[in-house]
């Protein structure tokens, strides 16, 4: 689809929309434009959005019911509602709005979620991070490159446009474990937690004698220095709860620790109770790790059974159990079951974690 962007002075310029849009912009609003917007999402858009999470935020490996969980949950929810706030916005103004690159438009707009949810969360490590770039950027002996998309290097500017060596993470980590090598191989005069940024980068160069990842290398400064955010979570919409049991079982866990965990998850599970039932199954219906559905773990803990949780949900335990194997449901078949639209599942499983944030004030105390 073309559209026409007026120019100043009069005159309009073309800009075409992604050829991937273009079925569902032509569509009639109705069930075949809502059908192409699924197979938009599910297709291409949501693909991608987890893939850049699962990267930039390390959702692949946080353990089920944990607050990283929701909370990289609540980044995704945004990320589509705003993709889905912007579609709806190219249907209703055609020639005021388009996408020219689905993809890309999807991608930096997962990078824009993840960034605003580590800013929030870890604020000294993004302020550090500022500074790298800064350094990296004006300072005349580095550089900084972005040497695939989104993925930035820094380095000596010599350097500049080469790939990482083979083992640079590897070779980084072993430099937080051992910092004095920094003051033989890297010519570093002092300690490694008073000496400046620039004195800091120029050594960890020297002494890796490769690019590195700027994240890889804000991680090590930050280590190396001592800097350390307080672990405040936010589950949804700005509210906080401090350190609370994470994990639901760990063969080296304590059995007090254990015990914890479990009494915070059947509070949890009493809290989820007192939610409005659509906003209990459109949470309880789409819980999800790497694994899989998050609900089956319940009966396994002894938090719930299989009958308290087909009540959660308002239906049968027969209907539960044909249902079990096909869980978690995506959010279109949430919203057939509802009866409502898929913004709206989204948008009362945000409302149930902002209750639940709300609510988590007080269950680790």
């Amino acid at each position: 689809m073309v559209v026409l962007l007026p120019l100043k002075g009069g005159g309009r310029v073309k800009r075409t929309s992604d050829a991937l849009l273009l079925p569902f912009l032509r569509a009639a609003r109705g069930a075949e434009s809502d059908r192409l917007l699924s197979q938009l999402l599910t297709e291409h858009a949501e693909p991608l959005i987890t893939a850049i999470i699962g990267n930039k935020l390390g959702s692949s490996v946080t353990p089920p019911l944990s607050r990283e969980r929701l909370d990289t949950e609540d980044v995704h929810s945004e990320a589509v509602t705003h993709l889905l706030a912007r579609l709806d916005d190219c249907k209703s103004n055609p020639h005021d709005s388009s996408i020219s690159d689905f993809r890309g438009y999807v991608a930096v707009l997962t990078y824009n979620a993840c960034s605003a949810y580590l800013r929030q969360k870890y604020p000294q490590r993004w302020r550090l991070k500022n500074r790298l770039r800064y350094l990296l950027t004006h300072w005349r002996e580095f550089a900084l490159w972005e040497h695939e998309a989104h993925c930035w290097l820094g380095g000596f500017a010599v350097w500049h446009g080469q790939k990482i060596e083979v083992g640079c993470r590897a070779k980084l980590q072993t430099l937080r474990e051992d910092s004095p090598v920094l003051m033989v191989t890297g010519n570093l005069s002092g300690s490694v937690q008073q000496a400046s940024l620039t004195d800091l980068l120029t050594a960890i160069f020297r002494w890796l004698r490769s690019p590195a990842e700027l994240d890889e290398l804000v991680s090590t400064v930050a280590d190396l220095q001592g800097i350390k955010d307080q672990m405040v979570v936010s589950v949804a919409g700005g509210e906080q709860f401090g350190d609370a049991p994470a994990q639901l079982t760990d063969p080296r866990m304590s059995l007090a620790t254990e015990v914890e965990q479990r009494l915070f998850l059947q509070r949890l599970w009493v809290e989820i109770g007192e939610l409005p039932v659509r906003q209990r199954v459109a949470l309880l219906l789409s819980l999800r790790d790497a694994q899989g559905s998050v609900i089956a773990l319940l009966p396994l803990t002894g938090v719930a059974s299989i009958r308290q949780i087909a009540d959660a949900l308002s239906m049968g335990a027969d209907e539960l159990a044909r249902l079990w194997n096909e869980l978690p449901l995506d959010d279109v078949a949430i919203s057939a079951r509802l009866g409502v639209t898929r913004q709206q599942v989204i948008n009362l499983r945000k409302s149930a974690r902002e209750r639940l944030g709300r609510r988590c004030q007080t269950l680790g105390k």
